[in-house]
């Protein structure tokens, strides 16, 4: 008979947000960014915690009629995110637009206005080496579980499916 497992996770009651401000954007101030996430790769318990649980958000374009991955500062911003910040695939959410998001503006090669992105495979393979190395970092150097690696990457590799990523 297999031990029951704990669950490191007890559970997230609040919406953990990335957010990312307009100033952020058109300043490319990606340090106060990345300076916001240090904290949930801290511990080990503050890592499984957030694990899955975060979403991007920028804040500042409601009142642009354009989609974010149609804007030139977001798109370069987040793009710069991705490059810099390889933990993405461990903590953004497989539920929301986040992953996404990050990848069109990271990977996209032509963008036609109205969200719509003709993506580079080159690039999204790269990205997605990028992403899939932060994870198997994290993992490594906390000693999360195998399985649960293997559950979050199956995850991840659905929600490119979907969206027709990969």
């Amino acid at each position: 008979m297999a031990s029951p497992r704990k669950d490191l996770r007890p559970g997230v009651t609040e919406p953990v947000v990335l957010l990312i401000s307009r100033r952020e954007m058109e300043q490319g101030d990606l340090a106060s960014v990345l300076s916001r996430l240090k904290v949930f790769q801290a511990t080990r318990e503050d890592a499984w915690l957030y694990r899955g649980q975060m979403s991007l958000v920028v804040n500042g374009y409601n009142d642009d009629p354009r989609e974010l991955v149609d804007i030139p500062e977001a798109r370069k911003l987040l793009a710069r995110l991705e490059a810099e910040w390889p933990y993405w695939a461990f903590f953004f959410n497989q539920v929301d637009d986040s992953i996404k998001l990050l990848l069109s503006c990271a990977a996209g090669k032509h963008f036609y206005g109205g969200g719509a992105v003709e993506m580079d495979p080159e690039r999204i393979s790269q990205v997605l080496g990028h992403g899939f190395g932060g994870l198997n970092t994290l993992f490594e150097r906390f000693g999360f579980p195998e399985a649960e690696l293997e559950a979050q990457s199956r995850g991840l590799f659905e929600v490119l499916q979907q969206a027709g990523m990969a």
